[in-house]
């Protein structure tokens, strides 16, 4: 079952696991990481990226000086061991391509507990590495709970495991982390629906600006 709030001794082995990531990840991909700073250290905030390989959560949640609570696909619940796993580290199950009211429900859940969500708002991974659109739910999650958005972008984790054979290299992995965006003004001048599009609009062009800086 996701926890929301967690004891200490949780984040004492959250931080270690972390540590052995970022350990891991620097000695193999000498990952370069740009205004982590920009990261606040307390509050809810969504935290939205750009989604190029299955390893982008493993490598932003290692880097991001916070639990991030990200969505995971269902077919990983199948298999006992991983959906353990998985929500020990803060991950909930989504359709592909989908979101449902359970989603929603789960996602304002750990915003309403000062949590960090974290989203990828294409929706699914582009393979070929090009940014595309943003989907509206996640305007509509940020909007509904009036929370704000950090953008990042991560660059070289769809190099690390290629075709054909699956061959694993070593490429360098950047990670940047751009300027807050906080919603309450484009919520005070606009309606709801025209908000949502906004806020998808404005993360997509922020996520564009920093990922143009590493890829």
């Amino acid at each position: 079952m996701l926890k929301t709030k967690h004891s200490k001794s949780y984040f004492i082995l959250f931080k270690l696991i972390q540590f052995t990531l970022r350990a891991i990840f620097d000695l193999l991909y000498r990952v370069e990481k740009i205004d982590l700073h920009k990261v606040p250290r307390n509050g809810k905030f969504i935290i939205c990226s750009n989604h190029i390989s299955y390893l982008d959560p493993v490598v932003i949640g290692a880097y991001i000086p916070r639990c991030v609570y990200f969505m995971a696909k269902k077919e990983l619940y199948n298999n006992k061991f991983l959906s353990s796993l998985v929500t020990f580290l803060n991950a909930f199950p989504v359709e592909r391509q989908a979101f449902n009211r359970k989603v929603f429900s789960i996602s304002f859940e750990v915003l309403k507990d000062k949590n960090v969500l974290g989203l990828f708002p294409e929706g699914t991974r582009s393979t070929d590495g090009v940014l595309r659109g943003g989907k509206k739910g996640i305007g509509f999650i940020a909007a509904a709970s009036n929370t704000p958005i950090i953008p990042v972008a991560i660059s070289g984790t769809n190099k690390i495991i290629q075709n054909p054979h699956k061959r694993i290299f070593f490429p360098r992995v950047k990670l940047i982390v751009g300027d807050i965006i906080d919603i309450k003004d484009i919520l005070k001048e606009h309606s709801k629906k025209e908000a949502i599009s906004i806020i998808v609009d404005r993360t997509m062009k922020e996520i564009g600006k920093i990922y143009d800086k590493i890829k």
